[in-house]
C-alpha cells in the first residue's frame, strides 16, 4: 500500500484510504502514520512539513574593527572596466563599508583588494567572517590571516542569515547602484566610489550614528555641505594636540554612546525575530536527518532527495549542531 509499484509513496491520508479500500483492524491509522514516518526515501525527498526557526543569535562588539565582514557580490554586467564583481567588506562596529570592483573573484584577488583597501588603512580586525565560498576557505586566505594574526569564522551552510549585515549592506549598495547606473549597464564601477562615500555618510539606524564618525571621529563633507557650508554652532577643528585630544574625548562619546545604541537595537531585534521561532532542540546521540541540498553535473537536482540521514547528533553549540553522516 506504500513504497511499491503502483503504489507510490503518497502520505498518511492517501495511503490509509488505499489500505481501508480492502483491509482494516484497530488503530489501523496509527500504524500508518508509523509507518510512512519511518519511510527513508519518503523523508529524503520530501522533509519535514515545516521547516524549524531557530531564535536569534546577536554578536555584540566594543569597537572599531574588532569583526570584519567580507563576501562577493556578482556576477555583474561586464563594464568598461573589465569588472564582474564586487568584494564588500563592513565592519560590524561603525558599519563603515568598503566594495571593490573585481574582474574575478579568485582568492589572489580578495587577497590583494583586503590587503590593499581596508586593512592598509584601518589595520587587521580581530575577526574576519565569511560564507564558505571557495575564496574565503582557501589556503591562500587562510594563510593570510594566520600571517596578520586574524581569526577566521564562517556561516553555517545554506544560512545566509549568518552573515546577515553585509548580506544587508549589499541590498542597499544594490538599490544604489541600480538608481544611478546608466542604461547600457557598464559603468556601475565608476559610481561605486560615491555610493559608498553615501553610505559611509548617512546616520544608521542601529548605532543612530553616521559610520564616519564613529571610524573616523569627524563626518564627511559632503557636497551639500560645501553647498550650504557648516551650522554656525559647529566647532572650529583647531590644530595639534588640542585636536586630538578633542578627537579622542569625541571617539569615546561616540563609541559609548553607540554601544548603547546597539544594545537597545539588538534587543528589539531579538524582539521581533524571535516571534516566529518554532521547532525544538536535538540531544547527544538522537538520530536527525539533514537538509543537504547538491548540485551535481549531470543530475536534476527536481529528482535528487535533498536530506541526508539517519545522522547522529554529535554536539550542541548553542542553536547549531555537529553531526555525523551515515557511512
Amino acid at each position: 500500500m506504500h513504497g511499491v509499484a503502483g503504489s507510490g509513496h503518497f502520505g498518511v491520508a492517501k495511503t490509509l484510504r488505499r489500505l481501508r479500500q480492502g483491509f482494516y483492524w484497530g488503530r489501523c491509522r496509527r500504524d500508518v502514520e508509523d509507518f510512512c514516518r519511518q519511510c527513508d526515501p519518503c523523508i529524503a525527498r520530501k522533509g519535514p512539513s515545516g521547516q524549524s526557526h531557530a531564535p536569534l543569535q546577536p554578536f555584540q562588539v566594543g569597537g572599531p574593527m574588532e569583526r570584519v565582514a567580507v563576501d562577493i557580490v556578482g556576477p555583474l554586467p561586464r563594464s568598461s572596466r573589465v569588472n564582474h564583481y564586487v568584494l564588500s567588506a563592513i565592519d560590524y562596529f561603525t558599519r563603515w563599508p568598503e566594495a571593490y570592483a573585481l574582474p574575478d573573484q579568485e582568492a589572489e584577488m580578495v587577497v590583494d583588494a583586503l590587503l590593499g583597501g581596508m586593512i592598509s588603512r584601518f589595520g587587521v580586525p580581530e575577526f574576519i567572517h565569511s560564507d564558505q565560498g571557495r575564496n574565503f576557505e582557501s589556503r591562500v586566505f587562510a594563510l593570510m590571516c594566520d600571517r596578520l594574526g586574524a581569526h577566521k569564522t564562517r556561516t553555517t551552510p545554506l544560512q545566509p542569515q549568518s552573515d546577515g549585515l553585509v548580506e544587508r549592506s549589499h541590498r542597499t549598495l544594490g538599490q544604489q547602484l541600480a538608481i544611478i547606473t546608466s542604461k547600457h549597464q557598464k559603468d556601475w564601477d565608476d559610481h561605486l566610489p560615491m555610493v559608498l562615500m553615501a553610505c559611509r555618510s548617512a546616520v544608521q539606524e542601529s548605532t543612530s550614528c553616521t559610520p564616519a564618525l564613529l571610524m573616523l571621529g569627524r563626518e564627511l563633507r559632503t557636497p551639500a555641505m560645501m553647498a550650504f557650508g557648516q551650522p554656525p554652532d559647529s566647532e572650529d577643528t583647531s590644530l595639534g594636540p588640542e585636536y586630538a585630544r578633542k578627537l579622542q574625548e569625541r571617539l569615546d562619546s561616540a563609541h559609548t554612546f553607540a554601544r548603547e545604541q546597539q544594545q537597545s537595537a539588538g534587543q528589539r531585534q531579538n524582539r521581533h525575530y524571535d516571534v516566529k521561532s518554532k521547532g525544538r532542540h536535538f540531544v547527544v546521540d538522537e538520530p536527525v536527518w539533514v537538509y543537504s541540498p547538491q548540485r551535481k553535473k549531470g543530475r536534476c537536482p527536481k529528482l535528487d532527495s535533498q536530506w541526508i540521514g539517519p545522522c547522529r547528533v554529535l554536539e550542541r553549540i548553542e542553536v547549531v549542531y555537529r553531526v555525523q553522516f551515515p557511512q
